[in-house]
């Protein structure tokens, strides 16, 4: 699911990040107090519930499911596809389905207890190099404890556990430099460096380092740094000993919109208020030091992506060399945070309508029209899956000419992100309920 920040953004500005990283090199590793991963016995497997050819309250007009899934239980995350399986968690279990039929493969259970009267689960699922990593944990309103990453194989097997001894919200930032970065927080607002992230070994599940930074709401992961988004500042860490490089706070009134870290180089982007409006809206900073390199004015920064260069997401798309010389800009503007990018193109919302851009050029390639903000989520075989949650609608549509292939309009509440593989793409219902609708 998106963070609870984001999903605020979400509703009330139409953003909804997925930091791409870029920088090289490497740091001389700080001695850590890493923690011994816990043992635990391999996954089993569990006799799959009844399934059926139509997910309750779900609209298919252009396509049929092949498959759709009923659990015991609530969905905690969105769905992950790894390998030939889809995994979901259900309450405080991990589900492995089959991806071609959606029949049970492996469950895997936390070890993660809930207190029935107060506390309910909270688990998110990320894929990186062939390996599940469910972060499953108890959220007691204004607190959270109990927080377990998990390394699991395709096949449902436990290469590790990490078990936190911190009662905060916990979340995955990212990947880099062969660790997990993971910052946490509260619900107490402060500016102060109070919360803790921390970085976990992704070949035996050991801590690295432990580093004070400020309450973690969201973050972005390099080669040789991580950055921290807390309240009105953005947190730089070394990844290889957690070193804390700087703390950059924007002058004047302004809110951290985005971060992204590649090419030795911080990107922040800002959100000035009126009062501040002739700040900048983009600052560009040198990862080790925080000295300040170039920086952007004029524009709306939603949004920031470095897969190679730097893509700006906002009242226009750009593409921007590490020294911010302008490569291309896209005038109808774009949505970036999250959205899928292939070697071919990038896709986007602008104008109520999804859009791919040629990365190389700028040019758009085809223009569909969707509802107000159907945003690119997930890209698989020959289609790129967009979803608008405040209509409720999932839409499909060929990646070399736009057709809409298919649109699934769900019933209840804002429903979570779908995934996707080269055969279909994997919608979770509010209600509960996982199915599968073919490209």
């Amino acid at each position: 699911m998106v963070s609870r920040r984001r999903a605020l953004q979400l509703a009330g500005a139409g953003f909804v990040a997925l930091a791409g990283c870029a920088d090289g090199g490497g740091e001389t590793p700080n001695p850590t107090d890493a923690d011994t991963p816990t043992e635990t016995p391999p996954a089993t497997s569990s006799t799959p519930t009844s399934e059926t050819p139509d997910a309750a309250g779900v609209e298919l007009t252009g396509a049929a499911a092949t498959w759709t899934r009923s659990f015991d239980g609530t969905l905690r995350t969105d769905p992950a596809v790894v390998a030939d399986r889809v995994a979901v968690v259900v309450d405080t279990t991990v589900y492995g389905l089959d991806a071609a039929s959606g029949e049970t493969r492996w469950t895997f259970e936390s070890p993660v207890t809930v207190d029935a009267e107060y506390g309910r689960p909270t688990a998110s699922l990320q894929v990186h190099d062939g390996t599940l990593y469910a972060l499953v944990g108890v959220s007691v309103g204004t607190g959270a404890h109990d927080y377990v990453l998990h390394a699991l194989t395709p096949g449902g097997d436990e290469r590790w556990r990490y078990e936190s001894p911190l009662r905060k919200f916990h979340q995955v930032a990212g990947f880099g430099d062969g660790a997990a970065v993971i910052p946490t927080h509260d619900d107490a607002i402060g500016g102060g460096r109070e919360e803790t992230t921390f970085a976990v070994n992704l070949h035996n599940g050991t801590r690295r380092w432990r580093a004070d930074t400020g309450d973690g709401m969201d973050g972005a992961v390099g080669r040789r740094y991580a950055a921290v988004e807390t309240y009105g500042a953005v947190d730089c860490l070394g990844l290889a000993g957690g070193t804390h490089r700087f703390r950059y706070s924007p002058d004047g009134d302004a809110d951290i919109g985005a971060s992204a870290v590649g090419s030795g180089r911080l990107f922040v982007g800002l959100q000035p208020f009126a009062q501040n409006a002739d700040g900048p809206s983009l600052v560009a900073l040198d990862a080790a030091s925080g000295d300040e390199q170039w920086s952007l004015r004029d524009a709306t920064v939603s949004s920031l992506r470095t897969p190679d260069d730097l893509y700006v997401g906002g009242d226009a798309v750009l593409r921007l060399s590490p020294d911010g010389t302008e490569r291309w800009r896209y005038d109808r503007g774009g949505l970036l945070t999250g959205v899928p990018f292939d070697d071919e193109a990038l896709y986007t919302n602008a104008d109520a309508s999804v859009v791919a851009v040629d990365r190389g050029s700028g040019d758009e390639l085809w223009s569909a029209d969707t509802s107000d903000v159907a945003l690119p989520r997930a890209r698989g075989g020959d289609a790129v899956v967009s979803s608008d949650g405040g209509a409720r609608t999932v839409y499909a549509h060929g990646v070399s000419d736009g057709d809409e292939r298919w649109r699934a309009t769900l019933s209840g509440e804002y429903p979570p992100t779908p995934a996707a593989d080269a055969d279909g793409a994997y919608l979770a219902t509010a209600g509960g309920e996982l199915l599968k609708v073919p490209f």
